[in-house]
């Protein structure tokens, strides 16, 4: 038997918690345009994850992004024991995501395991649709100004632009389309960074302050340093 104010109060609970995902990433949303860094975990060891996403916390990073890596034949099992690892190393203050997402399959898994943010190399309506109504980040990859604009109409918080390493492109883009927020991922260094921001970039994704000499020299004091240069870089 299922009395109505049973219902009613369980419909509110839903409604409650749509609210607060929606808040938590507009929250988180803002959070990312202000730090404008996301570390970019792609070819990271399984055992070096958790101390790698340390040392980048201590220098200042807040946002996570580990790619799901299509070659491998467990590529769901080695998503989550990174994540899991990432999780545990930077705590709750952070946002942990997946990239290269490219199937709802995908985005529920990660919803599943609990993270926030959604990046894909490219714009499929469906994955973006999936990802919003599971209230994370939604962050897919596009290129052209008609690929930029659909994931923008689809439901996108930003778009990336993923294989752009010319600032003016970007300035030329922001033209007609400076509504759209722009997030960019390819030729970002510590001297791009200014050019970037000055065409109107709102965000990075990078794997720079991961080099993998350091990863396999298990050097985290030297990949703290770097994080905070990038961090000083974004904010100068």
């Amino acid at each position: 038997i299922c009395f109505p104010g049973i219902i009613f109060l369980l419909l509110d609970g839903q409604r409650q918690r749509r609210m607060e995902e929606k808040m938590d990433t507009k929250n988180a949303l803002i959070q990312l345009w202000d730090s404008k860094l996301i570390a970019i975990f792609r070819g990271v060891p399984k055992t070096e994850a958790g101390p790698v996403a340390r040392a980048l916390a201590e220098g200042g990073i807040r946002f996570f992004e580990i790619c799901l890596n299509h070659n491998s034949e467990s590529p769901k099992e080695e998503f989550q024991e990174q994540w899991e690892q990432v999780r545990k190393a930077v705590g709750r203050d952070a946002c942990v995501g997946a990239g290269t997402v490219l199937s709802v399959e995908q985005v529920e898994m990660v919803a599943q395991c609990g993270g926030q943010m959604i990046v894909s190399p490219c714009t499929n309506p469906a994955v973006i649709k999936r990802t919003k109504e599971l209230g994370l980040i939604c962050i897919p990859g596009a290129m052209t100004p008609t690929e930029i604009t659909l994931a923008y109409e689809a439901g996108a918080d930003m778009v990336k632009l993923y294989v752009v390493e010319d600032p003016h492109y970007v300035s030329m883009l922001r033209g007609p389309l400076g509504h759209i927020p722009i997030q960019v991922t390819c030729n970002v260094n510590l001297h791009t960074i200014p050019e970037f921001l000055k065409a109107g970039v709102r965000a990075f994704g990078t794997k720079a302050m991961l080099p993998d000499d350091r990863i396999r020299a298990q050097d985290y004091a030297g990949i703290k340093k770097l994080a905070e240069a990038y961090v000083a870089a974004v904010q100068a």
